[in-house]
């Protein structure tokens, strides 16, 4: 007699595809199964798991987003943050999946630009931090 995945108590894992033929897993990387699998084991534990993986993403995603503005990885800690809900919410997974798209396009796009272009974008970026930079010395002292 097969078991239900459903009735054994065990989530069965689900997967869809993104639009462009790629497989979403809902699940976390691979050294961070065991310690997810614990959790769900515990009565309640699934939920205590998603709780604890929205908390701690929505954490380092708003401190990421705190630091935006500042000299430093605020972009990257804002990523961070929503690669931890990847490890657990499809719409995480599928929105850093297509922010790591939109990053490569613009990269091999700016790739393709003579080289005044790409003086110019980074003169313009550089621009930009200044002024951030300006505006937070003169905001936050």
């Amino acid at each position: 007699m097969s078991q239900n995945p459903a009735s054994s108590g065990v989530a069965a894992e689900a997967t869809s595809t993104d639009g462009v033929g790629e497989s979403i897993e809902a699940r976390p990387p691979k050294w961070l199964r065991p310690v997810r699998d614990r959790m769900h084991r515990l009565p309640g534990g699934a939920l205590i798991w998603k709780i604890l993986i929205a908390v701690v993403g929505g954490v380092v995603f708003l401190g990421g987003l705190l630091l935006i503005p500042l000299p430093g990885p605020g972009w990257a800690i804002v990523f961070l943050g929503l690669a931890v809900w990847a490890t657990e919410f499809r719409w995480a997974q599928r929105l850093l999946r297509r922010a790591r798209q939109l990053l490569r396009d613009w990269t091999a796009w700016a790739r393709r630009q003579p080289v005044f272009v790409r003086v110019l974008l980074g003169v313009v970026g550089l621009a930009v931090l200044v002024g951030i930079g300006y505006l937070g010395w003169h905001f936050l002292r």
